[in-house]
């Protein structure tokens, strides 16, 4: 005889009903995609639900680590014009040692770290192997899209204030010489490119996590090197320096938060080589387990 109550009911997700998900992105409710069986029986891709354009703004703006640098952008921005001329004139001022010794190594070598010659090749390389490996032009997405973003934020805010050069000892913003110093970037390339090198790593998992907190610090000391150099050769004001890496930050901050509230899309088909197969898990079909006695 068959006793009924030792059957188990298929779970809503396994019944053909769909399940409401928590969208970290934007805080709100979503069903879960449904995946439709098709005439042959077999499972096809689930339909993926983008987010609309007030959702992808309000995630932005919602974005702690985002307001935190863009209040720490304008503070800065404030404080440059004035309150804090009297340390930017002090660092600009103050002896260079060796002047004549190292400027020439110092503009050729270190100075040239954190510029976009030397770094965005590495992010090019990194993103095109890990594009390579998931077989997704995600990484390429995100490289490009980041660098443009912080390209458009520093180039904007330096010929809107048009800072004087360093070498006409004058700080103030607006000024007459047609120079655009304010905020570096250097500075901002330091954060963002090395920065999204560094998340394009953890993200995809490329290394192991003692070699992520080893890159970690070499970011950290690139960007202090090359802020050390640059106002050594009266390249930039220190807080040129300084606000170009809260901007690089802000840029970083923002890619991130696009990248978690964008679904995730292969691109198989356009992929004109081949890379690691993507590791999709085929669903098992239900199991109905019963328990029939005599």
């Amino acid at each position: 005889m068959m006793h009924t109550s030792r059957i188990r009911t298929k779970p809503p997700h396994r019944a053909g009903h769909s399940l409401p998900s928590k969208d970290r992105a934007n805080g709100v409710l979503r069903a879960a995609p449904r995946i439709s069986t098709g005439a042959s029986g077999r499972r096809s891709t689930p339909q993926v639900t983008w987010p609309s354009v007030s959702e992808i703004a309000w995630g932005l703006a919602s974005d702690k680590t985002a307001i935190i640098l863009a209040v720490a952008l304008i503070t800065m921005t404030v404080l440059s014009a004035g309150p804090l001329h009297p340390i930017d004139n002090f660092v600009n001022t103050a002896p260079r040692p060796y002047w004549d010794e190292m400027r020439q190594f110092l503009i050729l070598w270190p100075d040239t770290v954190a510029s976009r010659a030397v770094a965005l090749p590495v992010l090019t390389a990194t993103a095109l192997q890990l594009a390579y490996w998931h077989r997704s032009w995600r990484p390429v997405v995100l490289g490009v899209g980041g660098v443009f973003g912080m390209v458009c934020l520093v180039a904007s805010m330096k010929l809107l204030l048009a800072r004087n050069h360093p070498r006409t000892f004058d700080p103030a913003f607006f000024g007459d010489h047609g120079d655009v110093s304010f905020p570096s970037g250097h500075g901002a390339n330091a954060t963002l490119i090395y920065g999204l090198v560094l998340f394009l790593i953890i993200r995809y998992r490329a290394v192991r996590p003692h070699i992520v907190r080893r890159l970690g610090y070499c970011i950290v000391g690139i960007a202090i090197l090359q802020s050390m150099v640059s106002a050594y050769l009266h390249f930039h004001w220190f807080t040129d320096l300084v606000t170009g890496m809260i901007a690089g930050g802000f840029a970083l901050a923002l890619t991130i938060r696009l990248d978690r509230m964008i679904p995730e899309g292969r691109t198989t088909n356009w992929w004109p080589w081949y890379g690691r197969a993507p590791k999709i898990a085929e669903e098992r079909p239900p199991r109905l387990e019963c328990a029939a006695r005599d």
